[in-house]
């Protein structure tokens, strides 16, 4: 992967969230924010989960990894617009539903931080689109950089981002989903095949053992998804039928 150098890039803004970063103006004078993570593998675990919510079509910042300061960074471009919680004062703009319609991507990629502690996470752009912002807490990592032990083919944040109890920021927004939400919700990630994640996944970790290992936890964690929700036994076997297919 041909990275981008931010060390030139010209700093406009302070930091915002817990990892060091900052504003910064690149080359083209386009915004991005830059902030180093832990170590390059949160750098990568963050970029990775960023792809992997495109591949699903869901609506996410541009983000790039980039080298600055000798390490990998994540640069994600700026966006206008209000947070989650400012858009949430106002209850009968839909906003909340258009959240849920990817709750079940939120799930598969164990994103328990996807709204942000503040509901900052997400993005309401001014023609109304809904846009995840930040994807340090999902994957391998949580948000203030630990390394999850309970990530796993179990989906469990298909129960805790819904339970107030286990995740009272999520749940305010994903705990009134009704079955039928649900399943339109996993019928998002039950579409994609194993070509299509294993390529996103090599794109970021290579063609390494720990990128066929990952691959084959995310298919583990689909297919509990499809499991969970009863999604029709039609549907699982044409999506695992794609998975024999070759790219």
């Amino acid at each position: 992967m041909s990275l981008r150098d931010a060390n030139r890039w010209t700093a406009i803004g302070g930091q915002a969230g817990s990892n060091a970063g900052g504003l910064y103006a690149d080359d083209h004078g386009r915004a991005w924010y830059v902030k180093t993570p832990p170590s390059d593998d949160h750098a990568r675990n963050e970029v990775l989960a960023n792809r992997l919510y495109r591949l699903a079509g869901t609506s996410v910042a541009e983000v790039e990894l980039v080298r600055r300061g000798g390490v990998l960074a994540v640069a994600s471009a700026m966006l206008r617009g209000a947070s989650l919680g400012e858009a949430l004062a106002f209850p009968d703009n839909g906003v909340a539903a258009d959240v849920c319609r990817d709750f079940a991507v939120d799930a598969w990629l164990a994103n328990r931080d996807v709204l942000g502690t503040d509901l900052d996470n997400v993005l309401v752009t001014r023609d109304g689109g809904v846009v995840r912002i930040d994807q340090g807490g999902a994957l391998a990592y949580r948000a203030r950089g630990a390394r999850k032990t309970d990530f796993g083919p179990e989906v469990i944040e298909f129960d805790t981002l819904r339970d107030a109890r286990a995740n009272a920021v999520a749940a305010c927004v994903f705990g009134a989903m009704s079955r039928p939400a649900l399943a339109a919700s996993v019928a998002k990630v039950a579409r994609l095949t194993e070509p299509a994640i294993g390529a996103v996944v090599r794109e970021v970790l290579g063609d390494t053992g720990e990128a066929r290992a990952l691959t084959a936890l995310l298919l583990a964690r689909r297919d509990d998804l499809i499991r969970r929700v009863a999604a029709g036994s039609a549907a699982a076997t044409r999506v695992r039928a794609f998975d024999t297919m070759e790219e």
